[in-house]
C-alpha cells in the first residue's frame, strides 16, 4: 500500500477515503464598487452579505497556503471550507472593502501586477495600502507583471524565447512583491484571464508556485496544484442563492482529462472531452449532468471515464463545460467539474 496525501493506492487500485471527498470552494472577486463593470464587480453590500453567509453557515475560511499544506500532508479539511481571492489589486478594493476586511478579519488573497501598479497608480492599490490590508488578513500574491495573455506566442518567437519571457513575468513580479513587503511572500500565482497550458504549468511547478485559474470547481486532494479552480462571485454570480450551492460543492475525483490544454487549435470546432475518474463510490454516473453554452451534454460512460462531444462549434475566445452530480452521502451537495476551453482566431488571438 502507498499513501499520497489522502489517496491510498492498494494493489494498483485507487481508494479514496470519505474524508478525501471534502474540498475548498474558492471565491474570486475583482472590483468592489457600483461604478465599475458589473460582470467583474461586487458591491460592498454584496460582499458583506457573502462574508456574513460564510460565518452564519459555519464555513471555515482558510488562507491558500494553509489549504495547500493540509492537502499535501493528507490532513482532513473542515466539512465546510472556503477561501477568498481578489484579482488585480484595484484601488476600489481598498476604498470600498477596507472597512469590511477590518471588521471581519478573515483571511483573503490579493493577486497583483507590479508593473501595472507602477504605470497606473491612480487605478491600483499602492504597496502602503496593501501592507495595511495585510493587518486585516490579506496575503499579497502574484498575478504576473503585466497581466498579458501568457499562453500566446509572439510572431517569430521560439518556444525557448516564449518560456523565458513568461518566466521573467512570473519571477520579476515575485521579486517586486517580496521586496516591497519586506520578506518572501507565499508563492501563489493567479493566471491572467485564467489562461494556462501544460508548459506554463510546468514552469510554475518548477519554481515552487501553486497556481489558480478561473474555471469553476472545488480544490480537492486530486486537483493539480497548477490548475486550481475558483468560483466567480461577482456580477450575476454574486446572487447568494446560486453561490450557496457552489460553496457547498465537492471536488469531482478527476485523475486526468483530455484535452490536456485549455487552448485548442483554431480548426478544432467541436473537441471531445474525456474525463477519467478515480472512483464513482459517492455518486451515480447516471445522475451526472453536463452543460455547455446552455446546451445539455449527454456523457458517454466507459467504466470510470466519460466523454462529451460539444453540440455546437466553439466560439472564438474562452468558454467552459461544467459538470455536476449529487453526492449520495451528503444530501444537497454536488460534485463539480469544469473544463475550460480557449479557441483562438486564425491569427492566434482572442478577446480579453
Amino acid at each position: 500500500m502507498r499513501l499520497f496525501g489522502c489517496v491510498m493506492v492498494v494493489s494498483g487500485m485507487l481508494v479514496i477515503p470519505l474524508a478525501a471527498h471534502a474540498g475548498v470552494a474558492i471565491l474570486q472577486y475583482h472590483h468592489i464598487g457600483d461604478d465599475t463593470p458589473r460582470v467583474t464587480s461586487v458591491t460592498a453590500a454584496e460582499l458583506q452579505q457573502h462574508l456574513e453567509y460564510l460565518l452564519e453557515h459555519d464555513f471555515t475560511v482558510l488562507d491558500l497556503s494553509t489549504i495547500s499544506t493540509m492537502l499535501a500532508e493528507g490532513k482532513a479539511l473542515p466539512p465546510r471550507a472556503a477561501a477568498i481571492t481578489i484579482d488585480d489589486g484595484w484601488r476600489n478594493v481598498y476604498d470600498n472593502g477596507k472597512a469590511l476586511f477590518a471588521k471581519y478579519q478573515l483571511p483573503f488573497t490579493i493577486f497583483v501586477n507590479p508593473k501595472l501598479m507602477r504605470e497606473a497608480p491612480h487605478l491600483y492599490m499602492s504597496w502602503e495600502q496593501l501592507r495595511e490590508l495585510q493587518q486585516y488578513g490579506a496575503v499579497i500574491a502574484n498575478h504576473s507583471q503585466s497581466h498579458e495573455h501568457m499562453t500566446r506566442r509572439l510572431p517569430g518567437e521560439t518556444e525557448a524565447q516564449w518560456q523565458q519571457r513568461q518566466l521573467n513575468e512570473i519571477l520579476a513580479a515575485q521579486q517586486d512583491i517580496d521586496t516591497a513587503l519586506g520578506s518572501p511572500q507565499p508563492r501563489l500565482f493567479a493566471y491572467p484571464y485564467g489562461e494556462f497550458d501544460p508548459t506554463l504549468q510546468q514552469l510554475l511547478e518548477q519554481h515552487d508556485f501553486i497556481a489558480f485559474g478561473q474555471h469553476s470547481g472545488v480544490w480537492g486532494p486530486l486537483t493539480p496544484t497548477t490548475a486550481i479552480p475558483r468560483f466567480p462571485a461577482a456580477g450575476q454570480y454574486a446572487n447568494l442563492t446560486t453561490l450557496a450551492t457552489k460553496l457547498l460543492s465537492l471536488p469531482l475525483p478527476v485523475l486526468s482529462a483530455q484535452p490536456q490544454s485549455m487552448i485548442v487549435a483554431h480548426e478544432q470546432l467541436r473537441p471531445t472531452i474525456t474525463v477519467n475518474l478515480a472512483n464513482l463510490e459517492d455518486f451515480r454516473s447516471s445522475q451526472l449532468n453536463c452543460f455547455y453554452a446552455g446546451e445539455v451534454l449527454v456523457p458517454q460512460w466507459q467504466q470510470q471515464s466519460f466523454s462529451l462531444t460539444l453540440p455546437v462549434d466553439l466560439p472564438i475566445g474562452r468558454s467552459r463545460v461544467n459538470c455536476t452530480v449529487p453526492s449520495r452521502s451528503q444530501a444537497g451537495r454536488f460534485y463539480w467539474y469544469s473544463q475550460p476551453l480557449v479557441r483562438p482566431d486564425a491569427q492566434g488571438s482572442w478577446p480579453d
